[in-house]
């Protein structure tokens, strides 16, 4: 039924257990995955840059940024490989990581995207948060809401 799945990341435990269901969602489908983990895009901020004596201090967030998106994605690649699952990874600097999300689902020619979501109202209940909300809106293709089972897998 799907061919090409989204897993965007940001890393956390929830998105961390969303990538690992997609990724064997996507081995019963035949499917490949594609990783995406979205980056602030990089900005020159002085005033950060002089209030932490830095005045690299942009490059080196941005470069922090990097690291760590390269490490979300190397658990995509990770959990792609053990189940056998044709993959591959991008990430990208965008204001807007729902709109960036569903760009890249409309590029890549993905049939699906499947992501965790942080929402949750005020009586315990999930709900989707601002980028999941964002990303159901704007999305040309279904969108799996993945439910964790625990925030610390």
């Amino acid at each position: 039924m799907f061919k090409r799945i989204l897993l965007p990341t940001d890393g956390s435990a929830f998105s961390r257990q969303a990538v690992a269901h997609g990724v064997r969602l996507a081995r019963e489908h035949g499917a490949e995955v594609i990783g995406l983990h979205v980056l602030p895009e990089p900005r020159s901020d002085r005033l950060e840059a002089w209030m932490h004596h830095d005045p690299h201090f942009a490059a080196r967030r941005q470069a922090l940024f990097e690291r760590l998106a390269d490490d979300h994605l190397a658990h995509v690649a990770g959990c792609a490989r053990s189940e056998s699952v044709p993959w591959r990874c991008t990430k990208i600097p965008a204001q807007d990581a729902a709109t960036a999300i569903v760009e890249i689902a409309r590029a890549s020619h993905c049939d699906l995207i499947h992501m965790a979501s942080h929402g949750w109202n005020e009586h315990g209940a999930p709900m989707p948060g601002g980028v999941t909300l964002g990303v159901l809106i704007r999305s040309p293709v279904p969108v799996l809401i993945f439910k964790p089972t625990q925030a610390d897998p």
